[in-house]
């Protein structure tokens, strides 16, 4: 699309899959992000790795990136949730590709989020903002946060303590999904439904995002109700690009959990052309209408049950995605790469991904 720099910076905790996602729509790629896998290392002309998306850790590369490459445009994926403030920096001299800083800044709002979903009577969990004192299960979560990172249950002291950190809300049992959907400031088209699932690693990380399966079927009334959230929430907020809503899939409906105002995981779920989707929206365009997926898809991340050491010579399967270099350590608890897979439904990409699971286990397992 000749309106952007022919090379973007894609800067993200992960920038992987937003670099492939704009390599195959034809532009180049300059990355930053937390891990620089070989992957990531393949497809982008110029790879910086850093320790955190803080800005004071992404300042030098992002110098460095000007100085080296003609880029005016700047596509952003997860990590800003923790470090609204860098985006907010960037947008002083970059073009942001989706949201508006600000926009993505006041969703990062915890109370203004929930009393618009209040005012608009969208369903959601209860939540309160000082420690519950009520029965029922709770989760902590923290004010600024993402992939379930910090989400906790409470504890029975943490009742009698008010000055926690985050705020709380009621445990729903259901199924946890998202609808990936393209907005334009005005209009928004869902892409498609989402079904997630969580790995436990342990106290404070025992609702980390560990994958997601696309093209998961929900009832029609249930699809056109969370249509209409969808597009109450675009009016309101301007919303941009790519955004994912995630909801629990209950019994008599659906109940809203968050609104992600960037480029979410389930957007490799889907066709190669959606960057050019999320290029439109960007720029405020009428939405061309989303092609549905011929097959559902499914990524998982693979985290380290122990501490290991990636042998120099492993040899990693073609539907490995986020590949650690040889000889990297990777810490118990921590992401060792992604699991990629696809069926003709839901539920042949899931069981497609478990076997691919188990045989990457015992391929670690022997160090092969």
């Amino acid at each position: 699309m000749a309106e952007f720099s022919k090379c973007l910076l894609v800067i993200a905790k992960s920038a992987r899959m937003l670099a492939a996602l704009a390599v195959r729509a034809g532009f180049e790629v300059v990355a930053v992000d937390c891990f620089a896998d070989d992957d990531t290392r393949q497809i982008a002309n110029q790879t910086y790795r850093v320790r955190s998306l803080a800005w004071d850790d992404i300042k030098l590369a992002v110098i460095n990136a000007r100085g080296r490459f003609r880029i005016a445009d700047v596509l952003y994926g997860s990590g800003f949730e923790t470090h609204p403030d860098s985006l907010m920096k960037l947008a002083r001299d970059w073009r942001l590709l989706g949201n508006q800083a600000d926009t993505f800044c006041r969703l990062q709002d915890k109370r203004d989020f929930f009393a618009l979903l209040t005012r608009l009577a969208i369903p959601y969990p209860q939540v309160v903002f000082q420690a519950p004192t009520e029965a029922g299960e709770w989760l902590r979560k923290p004010w600024r946060g993402e992939g379930g990172l910090g989400v906790a249950r409470l504890m029975e002291s943490e009742r009698r303590d008010a000055s926690g950190e985050g705020y709380w809300q009621r445990y729903v049992d259901g199924i946890a999904m998202s609808a990936l959907f393209v907005a334009n400031g005005e209009s928004a088209l869902v892409v498609g439904w989402n079904r997630q699932w969580r790995a436990n690693l342990g106290p404070d990380f025992e609702f980390v995002f560990a994958g997601v399966v696309g093209s998961v079927p929900i009832p029609s009334q249930v699809a056109q109700a969370l249509r209409t959230v969808v597009a109450q929430l675009t009016a309101e907020y301007g919303l941009r690009g790519l955004n994912s809503l995630d909801f629990m899939r209950v019994p008599d409906g659906f109940q809203v959990l968050e609104l992600n105002a960037r480029v979410s995981a389930s957007a490799q779920l889907y066709g190669d052309d959606l960057l050019v989707s999320h290029l439109r929206g960007s720029r405020g365009l009428p939405l061309d209408t989303v092609a549905s997926a011929p097959m559902s898809r499914a990524m998982r991340n693979v985290f380290a049950d122990r501490n290991l050491r990636i042998a120099d010579n492993f040899c990693w399967p073609d539907w490995v995605a986020d590949r650690p270099p040889g000889g990297a350590f990777i810490g118990a608890g921590q992401p060792i790469c992604s699991i990629m897979a696809a069926g003709k439904n839901s539920g042949l990409a899931m069981l497609q991904l478990r076997r691919r699971l188990h045989i990457l286990g015992t391929l670690l397992e022997t160090g092969r």
